[in-house]
């Protein structure tokens, strides 16, 4: 196979793997460039470890800091790769991103870390996540956890004491 036509296949591929990613991301809205390029790179190193991936359930949208826009979630923990294994999982958790939208036309990566579980909730009237690490970030066991609270602010998400 020519250069050309091995490059034209890439180039069709990754035009397919954005429209599945277009229509998993429900209600038919397409991803950011920077947040589809983050799931087609998790896609890719499960093949890498040869697995089959399926990206579907990762993303989801929601006004997770009440600023009137949408926000996306990337809930890699989702990701299933048959016949491998999630390389964005590990003992010490899955990585979690939220993207934050800038009020105009793009999302910035606002968290992103290794979680065991998390949460959004209200406290005070203020927008809240809760996360569930493995103990390594508070000096315990790996196997044992750790807890955080994060207030999300318009452009931002700021820990809690």
């Amino acid at each position: 196979m020519t250069r050309f036509f091995r490059q034209l296949l890439g180039l069709a591929t990754l035009a397919a793997a954005t429209a599945c990613l277009a229509l998993a991301a429900g209600g038919g809205a397409a991803p950011p460039d920077n947040i589809a390029e983050a799931l087609v790179e998790a896609a890719r190193a499960c093949k890498d470890m040869d697995g089959t991936p399926n990206t579907d359930a990762v993303l989801t949208t929601e006004d997770v800091n009440a600023d009137g826009g949408e926000d996306w979630i990337a809930d890699y923990a989702k990701v299933k790769c048959e016949g491998g294994i999630n390389p964005l999982c590990s003992t010490a958790g899955c990585t979690l991103q939220i993207y934050f939208w800038d009020g105009g036309t793009s999302w910035d990566v606002v968290f992103e870390d290794l979680v065991r579980s998390y949460k959004f909730g209200t406290s005070g009237g203020k927008r809240m996540l809760y996360v569930i690490t493995s103990g390594l970030p508070c000096n315990k066991p790996v196997e044992e956890t750790c807890k955080y609270t994060y207030r999300l602010e318009k452009d931002t998400v700021v820990p809690v004491e």
